[in-house]
């Protein structure tokens, strides 16, 4: 359990259904970070409780569901961190890009592949010739086809 793991003050109990997704976070170092993170999630509306780790890099979520996912990233960039995705959610890739060759490729794949709804945390790599990013099957099929219709032949 992390050490900023407090269940939200004068929360009602109710009927509704409460999930728990964790969302993977970079950029905390001390305590007074997660106490940042977890001060932040849980003024997001429909969010219950917040335990924020960060050893592990993670804040794991108990919330209403359909508490806006968006909200919650949006509370964590916010407060100066960078929420990087849901663990078990997506995937990460790791593509060849061969006829990668110069700085205005790294742009365009990146724009491409960052234009497809459901990827994230994505990275060109131009020394590798390799594009890494993290998403669900589904994008990851959209990703290949726009590196493609951008003009190259991923592997």
């Amino acid at each position: 359990m992390g050490l900023f793991s407090k269940k939200k003050k004068n929360v009602e109990e109710t009927n509704e259904k409460i999930i728990e997704k964790t969302m993977l976070i970079e950029g905390m170092a001390c305590n007074h970070c997660a106490a940042t993170v977890h001060h932040a999630l849980v003024r997001v509306p429909g969010v219950k409780e917040a335990d924020v780790n960060i050893t592990s890099g993670t804040a794991v979520i108990k919330m209403a569901e359909g508490t806006s996912l968006v909200e919650l990233k949006q509370a964590v960039s916010d407060a100066g961190y960078e929420p990087v995705g849901w663990k078990g959610a997506d995937t990460k890739h790791s593509i060849q890009v061969p006829d990668m060759m110069c700085k205005h490729c790294v742009a365009t794949i990146k724009k491409a592949v960052e234009g497809v709804d459901g990827v994230s945390n994505v990275h060109v790599d131009l020394d590798n010739k390799t594009v890494t990013f993290s998403s669900n099957r589904e994008a990851f099929t959209k990703s290949m086809q726009a590196i493609t219709e951008a003009g190259y032949h991923p592997e």
